[in-house]
This record gives structure tokens, sequence and C-alpha cells, in this order.
């Protein structure tokens, strides 16, 4: 188990990488403000909150995935350009909204 430190440290880092490669589309409170097409996915629902409660360890791993080799055209892949770590830190980020 990590110490409440480093969780703090990783907590912190994933915000950081959350305001510059994610905020831009999806909002920095993860509701995707951005008139883009198509639109951004809102991570602030009650269904995405349900989706981590039942969905568990597959909604963890699509969401890596999804960041990893991204989506269609308008998102791109991060895989090369995050560490493993960061990218699974970006996970919980996400499911902290």
């Amino acid at each position: 188990m990590a110490s409440p430190e480093e969780t703090e440290l990783v907590r912190k880092k994933a915000d950081l990488i959350w305001e510059k490669q994610c905020s831009a589309c999806h909002g920095v409170d993860g509701k995707s403000d951005a008139s883009l097409n198509p639109k951004p996915r809102n991570f602030g629902t009650f269904g995405m909150k349900m989706g981590f409660f039942f969905g568990g360890d597959k909604m963890r791993e699509g969401i890596y995935r999804t960041i990893s080799t991204g989506k269609n055209k308008a998102m791109p892949a991060f895989q090369g350009s995050l560490k493993e770590e960061e990218i699974w830190s970006l996970v919980d980020r996400i499911e902290r909204f």
C-alpha cells in the first residue's frame, strides 16, 4: 500500500497532466464544456459514477485503453507520450469526478 504522501503526490501529478492534456476538451471538472464535434465524454455524470461502481475493473480498463490508443480521430493516443503509471493516474483522476 502506498504511503499517504505518495498517494497525494500521484494525485497532484495526475491533476497537472489533466490540466495540461485533457481539460481543454473534457473541462477542468470533467464536464466537457467544449463545443467540439464530436463532443468529448462528460465524466461528471451519475452514469459515469455508476459505471465505475458496477463496472469496476472493466470500466477502468476501458478508460485506460481509450487514453492509451485514442478514440476515432477526435482524441489522440497518449501511449508513448505518457507513462503507464501516468495513464493509470488519469483513470483514478477521472474516477474522482
